[in-house]
């Protein structure tokens, strides 16, 4: 256990005063604004097509409009974590609900593609500063693991519920009003929640903050955007473009991990602590956030075009036909502790995520067009087991950093989240229009998600120790 965790008397006066909180009432706040940030990640899955006929966006602009927040999100989440260690969770909470409130306005008025991929990318800056904060303050207000465990279950619930519920309030909203009234309605909440912060989170900082190094900062946002060209040009099949940004990626990763290194050596705090990577159970967790993202965030974009242009569904109906996806990965977040407890997190993250590429396999050789209550089922019984993986993979993550480097463990949570769900927006558009129809499309897009789910499963019961060992906290 982290020497943090074992005595309050050896805290920080402001980690003290984050103990004195109601956690309740952090836990509240933290899911509002994470809930926020999580609808404006898939509320765009059903209006896309009506942006795409009203902007005039191609199919690469519509990837675009969609992949820049989680892509720009990714490589400001390390920084964003180190400085709301450094300088207050709470302020890095309010400050970035401030600059998504703004962005989000600007989106709600733009009048080109490139416009609003501009706004949108605004909007992720913002974001990138809330979703640190949501699980560092957490970490904090939690110490206790048993009591925590339930926390991030709820916590992950509500980012769940928000992210299913978005196609549901993007198809109500475009039938009814504006396609930017989807962006406009995040001001006034973004209001509510900033006076709740206000309100009810202590500030809380670490004792031991990383490194806010500029050129760190540089190679990571430099690597997650030459991947994004990479995987958004294989829509169009511009080969060179995808080889190069790959290229390009991989080179800077690895100058990134080398210059984390190299500080370690020079005795100076890192940005990303890559010893937190020698932790088998924290680098499992993170894969199997990163592919069950990869793969249901992916799908619900492919989900809502397939009930549209294949199936001649409105917007609002193509979003009620979802709402069984939205409400079962409710109950998978709400039994995911029972899981935990009586399956131990190897045989409950492996075996959802085996369970939920069988789900997706049932959809994906369905005749066609494929029966809405065969839809339905399946897509329900994937969405619950993928959240029962991602609950118990999120709290694997948190629990292997120590509270001096919950800043981190947290950013890279997200990133493993908005990366896989990018990528797997990205390339799986890109195997859907590539295909000869949309129907076509659609199965290929399922198919290759259920094989991801698999294997991912397969790959958590040979890198994950058994129950008890993974459940443990963190070793110093």
């Amino acid at each position: 256990m982290d020497e943090h965790d074992a005595s309050p008397k050896g805290r920080a006066p402001a980690e003290r005063r984050a103990l004195r909180a109601h956690p309740a009432l952090v836990l509240a706040t933290v899911c509002g604004a994470l809930a926020l940030v999580s609808i404006d990640v898939t509320i765009l899955h059903v209006v896309a097509p009506t942006i795409a006929r009203e902007l005039g966006a191609t199919d690469t602009e519509l990837l675009w409009i969609i992949d820049i927040f989680p892509f720009v999100i990714s490589p400001l989440l390390l920084s964003a974590g180190v400085m709301s260690d450094r300088y207050g969770r709470r302020a890095f909470l309010v400050g970035g609900l401030v600059v998504f409130a703004l962005a989000s306005a600007a989106a709600a008025f733009a009048s080109s593609p490139q416009l609003l991929i501009a706004a949108r990318a605004a909007m992720a800056v913002g974001a990138a500063g809330v979703l640190t904060s949501t699980m560092s303050l957490l970490r904090v207000a939690y110490p206790d693991r048993d009591k925590r465990v339930r926390a991030v279950a709820i916590w992950s619930m509500s980012s769940a519920a928000a992210a299913a519920a978005g196609p549901v309030i993007g198809g109500f909203v475009v039938e009814h009003s504006t396609w930017g009234a989807v962006f406009l309605i995040n001001v006034p909440l973004c209001a509510l929640v900033i006076i709740a912060a206000a309100a009810f989170v202590p500030e809380s900082r670490s004792t031991r903050p990383g490194s806010t190094d500029l050129v760190s900062q540089g190679l990571a946002i430099g690597a997650v955007l030459a991947a994004a060209v990479a995987i958004n040009s294989l829509a169009e099949h511009h080969v060179e473009l995808v080889l190069g940004g790959l290229v390009v990626a991989a080179g800077l990763g690895t100058l990134f991990v080398r210059r984390q290194r190299a500080m370690v050596r020079e005795r100076r705090t890192p940005m990303l602590d890559v010893a937190l990577f020698r932790n088998r159970a924290f680098s499992s967790a993170l894969i199997a956030v990163a592919l069950a993202m990869f793969a249901i965030v992916g799908l619900e974009l492919q989900f809502a075009r397939y009930l549209q242009l294949g199936r001649g569904f409105e917007p609002l109906d193509a979003a009620i036909a979802l709402i069984p996806l939205a409400l079962a990965t409710l109950v998978g977040a709400f039994l995911s502790p029972w899981f935990l407890r009586r399956l131990g997190h190897r045989a409950a993250i492996s075996s959802a995520l085996i369970g939920a590429g069988a789900a997706l396999a049932a959809v994906a050789f369905a005749p066609d067009p494929v029966h809405l209550a065969v839809f339905a089922v399946a897509t329900g019984l994937a969405g619950l087991t993928i959240e029962i993986a991602a609950v118990g993979a999120n709290d694997l993550i948190v629990s292997s950093a120590g509270l001096h480097e919950v800043g981190g463990a947290a950013a890279l949570e997200e990133i493993s989240y908005d990366l896989g769900g990018g990528f797997g927006t990205a390339v799986l558009g890109a195997i859907a229009v590539s295909s000869a129809s949309v129907t076509e499309g659609f199965h290929a897009a399922v198919i290759a998600s259920a094989v991801i789910l698999a294997v991912a499963g397969v790959a958590m019961i040979l890198t994950l120790r058994p129950a008890r060992a993974a459940a443990a906290g963190p070793r110093h």
